[in-house]
Order: structure tokens, then sequence, then C-alpha cells
């Protein structure tokens, strides 16, 4: 690894205590938020939505704000409007309900599609995708862009439906790579199309590698919990562990190099390298600990064996906080020079 001195340790430390308070804030605020939001769209909140959903949500709007929306707009030197903030919360109340639809096999394909381009047409069949709907709708009433964001929505429920291959163990490895990337881009973009100020196509092609090495660093937390529901992914199907961070290397060099090819404001551009590479350091350190635990491993049904602990990277620890603060620092500063 090459790195660059412009960024020190005590940079990265502030940025992460500053991103640390918000959201502990933004935890107590969405909260409080989320009922009056809603009161009109689900009148029985306090029934529909458990703590385990409202967990849920919570970190689907965290991810969604402060990784992109919030750190796209904010190296722009923009800020988000009230009625941006609104539009991030109420998608991600639907993004979660919508990855149900797939993921508990609640509509088929057909009817997920009806559902995306025709919402004010649709017929729902249960309580969910009536939720769904109702919140669809409500999203389309503010947004700027109704077709760019639904054509977004299209692709979103694409790459989902093919991600449903990932419980076949005979997916190619090629095949994983490009569902990982593009079901994680379209996700992103969906949030992007919200935006009043949609990025332009040189922070898009900082996005693509980012989104997918976000959609690697989860695929890398969960390797326990995908073995046990028969979902194969890159790090628990192939292991091919070393090669994967050969990969985050390359694709974290190709951000750097088109970031600091922008003509934002140095620290505008360098805030925004340690958030959106503080996911991506976790990624690493989840992969080196997988490497460890695996070394002997040649099957899935070897990998089952592994123990829930062996297998998550435990983030709480004082040692692995002050190992992921260097990570970040790392990778917010390394370039491939070769």
């Amino acid at each position: 690894m090459h790195k660059s001195p412009s960024v020190n340790s005590v940079r990265i430390l502030s940025t992460m205590l500053v991103i640390y308070r918000r959201v502990k804030k933004q935890e107590r605020y969405l909260k409080s938020y989320l009922p009056n939001l809603l009161v009109n769209i689900v009148p029985d909140y306090e029934q529909t939505f458990t703590d385990k959903d409202i967990k849920r949500i919570t970190k689907y709007w965290q991810l969604a704000l402060n990784l992109v929306c919030d750190n796209v707009y904010k190296l722009t030197g923009s800020a988000l409007s009230g009625e941006e903030h609104k539009r991030i919360i109420l998608l991600s109340v639907f993004g979660p309900l919508f990855d149900d639809l797939f993921d508990d096999h609640i509509l088929n394909y057909e009817q997920i599609t009806s559902l995306v381009t025709g919402p004010e047409a649709y017929l729902p069949i249960n309580k969910t995708d009536k939720l769904a709907k109702d919140i669809y709708l409500e999203l389309l009433r503010g947004i700027p862009r109704r077709q760019h964001f639904i054509g977004h929505l299209q692709a979103v429920a694409h790459w989902q439906q093919e991600s449903l291959k990932q419980s076949d163990n005979t997916i190619t490895e090629t095949a994983l790579q490009e569902i990982t990337y593009k079901k994680s881009y379209y996700a992103v973009l969906l949030f992007c199309a919200l935006l009043d100020n949609y990025p332009d196509q040189k922070i898009l092609e900082i996005l693509y590698p980012a989104a997918g090495l976000m959609q690697l660093t989860n695929d890398a937390f969960d390797v326990w919990k995908d073995i046990h529901k028969g979902v194969y992914t890159l790090p628990n199907l192939y292991r091919n562990l070393d090669q994967l961070q050969q990969l985050f290397l390359a694709e974290t060099s190709a951000i750097n190099q088109r970031l600091w090819q922008l003509p934002y404001p140095v620290k505008a551009k360098q805030t925004f390298a340690i958030i959106i590479h503080s996911l991506h350091a976790m990624g690493w350190m989840s992969l080196e600990q997988l490497k460890q635990v695996t070394a002997g491993v040649t099957n899935i049904d070897e990998l089952k064996q592994l123990s829930r602990k062996e297998l998550v990277c435990d983030m709480d620890s004082l040692q692995q906080q002050l190992k992921w603060l260097r990570h970040i620092r790392t990778f917010t500063n390394y370039v491939d020079e070769e």
C-alpha cells in the first residue's frame, strides 16, 4: 500500500467522532419523527412496526443519508433541504418493505413490476404490499423526476430478482460479482434519484465501485448468517479472500484517484473519502478475520461448522476500533502507483 500524508490520524478520528455523535442523535430523532411522518399512511403505526422493524429502517436510513446523500451533497457544497430529508426517510421505510416482497416471496416478479410501473392501478393482496404501495405513492408525489426514479426502482427490482440466484450453489463467480455490485449500485442510485440535484457522471463513476465494496463488506460480515440461510456470496462460496482483498485495494485506488480529480475543496474531498472508506475498512477487517478462521476450510459444510463468534467480525472492543481507524486512514490515502 502507498500512503499519502494528506490525511492524518487526528483528522480521521475527529471526523469519525462527528459521525458517531450524529448517528446517536439520528437514532433519537427518527424514533420521534417517524410516527408523525407516517400518521396518515400508517394509522396503526405501533402495531405495524416492531422495534426490530424500526432498527432496520434506522440502519437503512443512516447508511443512505450519511454515506450517500449527505456525503455527496457536502462534497459538492450543497445542503439537503427539509423535503429531501423527508424523501430519504420515506424511502428508508419503503426499502425494507420492498426487499421483503422478494425475500419472503410475498409477490412474484410480475406483480412487483406491476407495482413499480403502475402503482396507482395496482391492487394490493396483503398488508405488506398495501403499505409499500401507499408509501411509494407518497414518495412519487414529492420527487423531482418521477420517471427517473421509477426507472431506477425497476433496475433495483431486476437485480433483486437476479439475487435470488444466490440460493443456487452452482452460481458462477462472475455472476455473483455482477449481482453483488449492481444490486448495491442501483439501490444507491435510487436514493440519489430522490435528490433535487442528481450526481453528475464523474461522481457516479465513484459511486459504482464504492457501492460494490459496500455490498462486499455486508457479505463479509454476514457469512455466518448467509450460510445458514442458504444464501451464497463471494466470501462464503468461493472464499478467494486474497483475491477479494486485492479487489478492495484496486477499487479503493480507483475511487481515490477519481475523487482527487474533482473540482471541489480538498477538505470536502477528504471528508467524503473518510466517510465512504469507513465502511470499506470494516469489510477489509472482516476479510482478514475470515482468512484466519477459514484457512483449512475446503467446502460450505466445513464452513457451517464454525461458530458465529469465529465468523462475525466483532467491532466493539477498543483494540478493534483503533485498528479500524488505522485502516480508514490507509484506505483514505491509498493510491496504487504502479
